[in-house]
């Protein structure tokens, strides 16, 4: 069964007289290219942050989005802020970026002056901070 026989850009389309067995490929095919697509979909996010940075790729996809009228709001909430700067600025964001900066620096630390450490350490001072806080709403539930 051709899936793309039934597929349009705004549905489905399912002829009345398509039998159970057909019907059951149909939906088989859809199934699994739901579980694909999630699949696909991580891919071309990783490969485009890798080649040309996750802002890019957060605005694009955004934009894409938009373009295809998905809707934003239906999306599950994401401990970012709720403004334009979600698409530039998110903690999945920082959290990979700190990964880079780790990887890259995690050998040459123990080569670093007190000057650097210091700086270092005013930079990543915050995270502490607000980890702190989480942890201790954690703590409530």
């Amino acid at each position: 069964m051709n899936l793309q026989t039934y597929a349009t850009p705004t549905g489905l389309v399912i002829p009345q007289d398509i039998t159970q067995e057909q019907w059951t490929d149909l939906h088989r095919a859809i199934i699994h290219a739901k579980k694909s697509a999630g699949k696909w979909l991580s891919e071309s996010r990783k490969f485009g942050t890798d080649t040309y940075g996750l802002d890019y790729v957060a605005e694009t996809e955004v934009q894409m989005e938009l373009t295809l009228g998905i809707n934003q709001e239906g999306k599950p909430q994401h401990p970012n802020a709720q403004d334009k700067s979600k698409a530039i600025v998110t903690i999945e964001g920082i959290s990979q970026t700190f990964k880079m900066w780790q990887r890259k620096v995690k050998d040459d630390i123990d080569t670093w002056d007190r000057d650097k450490l210091t700086r270092a350490l005013d930079l990543l001072t915050p995270f502490e901070a607000q980890i702190a806080q989480i942890r201790g709403k954690l703590g409530e539930f």
